[in-house]
C-alpha cells in the first residue's frame, strides 16, 4: 500500500528492502477482436495448436520473481514508441506507476535492470503540466514544478522515496499502444534507490492506477486477476474479464467493501481464522479495526491484529511441537521469528501438512483453506526448518499478503464489487504451457463448453501439475509502507508480495 511498507530480507545480505509487488509483463500473441475485452493466453490443443477464442487481446501477461529470490514479483512493462522494457514491481495496494527518467542521473539507483525512460526518444511521449486534467496523483496530491510540470512524490515509512513528473506514453499490449499516465522519476532514495527492479506499477482502485486508466478508456473490462506461482515463483496477470474456466479454475467470491478512509484498498470482511479446524477465540470485529482486512499483493507476508496473532502463533507452535518438530532460532537475530526444525526437506513441501496445521480464512460468503507452505517461509540458515510467515500488526488492521495466495487465482471483479479465489496452476498459466483436454473428466462444465467436442478415441490428458524444485531458503518481511502526509503517512499504496505452492498444496476453497 502507499500507506504501508514492506521489508525484504535476502538470504545473502539480510538487508531490508521495500516490497511492493506483483505483476505485469507483456507477451505478445495473435488475437482477434470481439465479445470480451480481456487479455489472456490462448489454450493449447493436444496437437500443439491453439484454440481460437474471440477476445480483444489474446495475450497473457506473465509474472517473474519469487519470495525466496527477490521478495517480490515483477513484470516487464513495455512503454513508449518504440517500446522500451521496464521491470516493475506491481502492487494491488499501490496506485501510481513510476519508472526512472533519463534526467534522474545519479539521483536514481545504478542497480536497476533497464536504462531510464527518455522522453526525447519516444515519439509518443507527452509531458504533463499543471492544469491538465491528467495531472492526478492520488494521495498525496500532485504539486506544481518550476516549469509548471505536474509532479508527484511518494515517501515511505522505511525512509525511501520516489519523486518526479507525470508523463503520458503508450503501454504496448497486443493490439498496439494504449496511452497511460505514469511517473518519470527524477529522484529516488533508500530501498527504492537500491532495488534491482526499475519501478512500481500500482493496481489499486484509483483514477491514477493503470488498470483504472485502461478500464476508463474501454480498453479492458473493469476486472483483473493475479495468479502467483508456487515456491519457485512466476505467475500471471490477466487484464480484463478473463473467464476463470479458461484455465479450468472455479472461483468463490466475497464482497469488496467500500471504505471512505481507505478508498484505494481492496478490503474484504474476514469473519474468522481457524487453525486445524478450530476458530481462534477472538471477536470478529477485531479484523475490522484500522483499515480492515486488506488484500494486498504488494505485501509478502500476512499480518494480524495482536490478539489474533498471539492465538495463531500459540496454536501453530503447539501443533508443530506435538508432531515432532523443535524450536530453532530465526535466521536473523534482529527479528524474533517463530521457527521450527526437523521439518520435511525443502523438496517435499507437500509433506508439511503432516507436521503443521492447516489454516482457514473465513470470509463473508466463502472460506479459504491455506496449506502450511502458504503461511511459512523457509529458514535461510538451517536445513529442514521453517518459520511462521504471519506477523503481529498491532491495531493497524489485517493484511493478507501474497504468501497466502500462492498457486491461487485471485480475481478483482470491480464491476460487481467482489473478489474471487480459486486454486490454479499459476506458473503454467504464466508460461502458456497449460493444456486442457476436452475428454478430461475433471474439466469444469464451463471449461468444457469453451473447448471443441471430445473425441472419444483419444485418451484424456489432465492439466499438468506444477512440480516444485528444491528452493533456496529465503524470507521476506513486510512492515508498513506509507506515504508521508504531515506527521502521518498517506493513503495510496501497499505492502510487498510473495509466491509459491505446488498444485498438491494449493489452497482449497469452499462456499459457506
Amino acid at each position: 500500500m502507499e500507506n504501508h511498507v514492506a521489508f525484504r530480507r535476502t538470504a545473502a545480505s539480510g538487508a531490508s528492502t521495500r516490497l511492493l509487488a506483483l505483476v505485469l509483463a507483456s507477451l505478445l500473441l495473435t488475437a482477434q477482436s470481439a465479445i470480451s475485452k480481456s487479455a489472456v493466453l490462448p489454450i493449447k490443443r493436444r496437437d500443439g495448436g491453439l484454440y481460437s477464442r474471440d477476445l480483444l487481446q489474446n495475450a497473457t501477461i506473465p509474472l517473474h520473481g519469487a519470495v525466496r529470490d527477490y521478495g517480490y514479483f515483477y513484470a516487464n512493462l513495455q512503454l513508449g514508441t518504440p517500446p522500451k522494457n521496464f521491470q516493475v514491481i506491481v502492487d494491488t495496494g499501490s496506485t501510481i506507476t513510476y519508472v526512472p527518467c533519463s534526467q534522474c542521473g545519479d539521483q536514481c539507483g545504478s542497480h536497476h535492470a533497464d536504462a531510464a525512460f527518455d522522453l526525447q526518444v519516444s515519439s509518443s511521449a507527452e509531458e504533463i503540466f499543471c492544469g491538465d486534467p491528467r495531472c492526478q496523483c492520488g494521495n498525496p496530491t500532485c504539486s506544481c514544478g518550476p516549469q509548471s510540470q505536474c509532479q508527484y512524490i511518494r515517501n515511505y515509512a522505511e525512509h525511501s522515496s520516489s519523486a518526479g513528473g507525470l508523463v503520458q506514453d503508450n503501454l504496448q499490449l497486443l493490439d498496439g499502444g494504449f496511452p497511460v499516465v505514469f511517473g518519470c522519476e527524477t529522484r529516488e532514495t533508500g530501498e527504492i534507490f537500491s532495488q534491482e527492479a526499475d519501478g512500481i506499477m500500482g493496481l489499486g482502485n484509483s483514477p491514477v492506477s493503470v488498470v483504472n486508466q485502461l478500464a476508463s478508456a474501454g480498453t479492458i473490462e473493469d476486472v483483473f486477476s493475479i495468479c502467483f506461482g508456487g515456491v519457485e515463483g512466476n505467475g500471471a496477470l490477466m487484464l480484463g474479464d478473463v473467464p476463470p474456466a479458461t484455465f479450468n479454475v472455479s472461483l468463490h467470491y466475497t464482497p469488496l467493501l467500500a471504505t471512505s478512509a481507505h478508498p484505494h484498498y481492496y478490503v474484504a470482511r474476514l469473519e474468522g481464522v481457524a487453525v486445524d479446524g478450530s476458530i481462534l477465540p477472538v471477536d470478529q470485529g477485531l479484523y475490522d479495526i484500522g483499515h480492515g482486512t486488506v488484500l494486498d499483493s504488494g505485501t509478502t507476508f500476512t499480518y494480524l491484529p495482536s490478539q489474533a496473532y498471539e492465538q495463531l502463533r500459540t496454536h501453530v507452535s503447539s501443533y508443530a511441537l506435538a508432531h515432532g518438530l523443535h524450536t530453532v532460532p530465526g535466521p536473523d537475530p534482529q527479528f524474533q521469528d517463530n521457527c521450527f526444525g526437523g521439518a520435511p526437506p525443502v523438496d517435499q513441501t507437500a509433506q508439511l501438512q503432516e507436521v503443521f496445521p492447516s489454516l482457514e480464512l473465513r470470509f463473508e460468503g466463502t472460506a479459504v483453506s491455506i496449506p502450511p507452505i502458504n503461511y511459512l517461509f523457509m529458514h535461510t540458515r538451517e536445513a529442514n526448518a521453517y518459520c511462521l510467515g504471519v506477523f503481529d500488526y498491532g491495531n493497524s488492521g489485517t493484511l493478507i499478503g501474497g504468501i497466502t495466495f500462492r498457486d491461487t487465482l485471485v480475481q478483482y471483479d470491480r464491476r460487481n464489487n467482489r473478489v474471487g479465489f480459486g486454486p490454479a496452476p499459476c506458473q503454467l498459466i504464466g508460461t502458456g504451457e497449460l493444456v486442457l483436454d476436452p475428454c478430461d473428466p475433471s474439466l469444469l462444465e464451463e471449461a468444457r463448453a469453451m473447448l471443441p467436442a471430445c473425441e472419444a478415441t483419444t485418451s484424456p490428458i489432465p492439466v499438468v501439475p506444477l512440480v516444485e524444485p528444491q528452493p533456496q531458503p529465503g524470507g521476506v518481511r513486510p512492515g508498513q509502507e506509507d506515504e508521508v502526509l504531515e506527521s502521518e503517512v498517506s493513503d495510496d499504496d501497499s505492502p510487498g508480495a510473495a509466491a509459491g505452492a505446488a498444485s498438491a498444496t494449493a489452497a482449497v476453497f469452499s462456499t459457506k
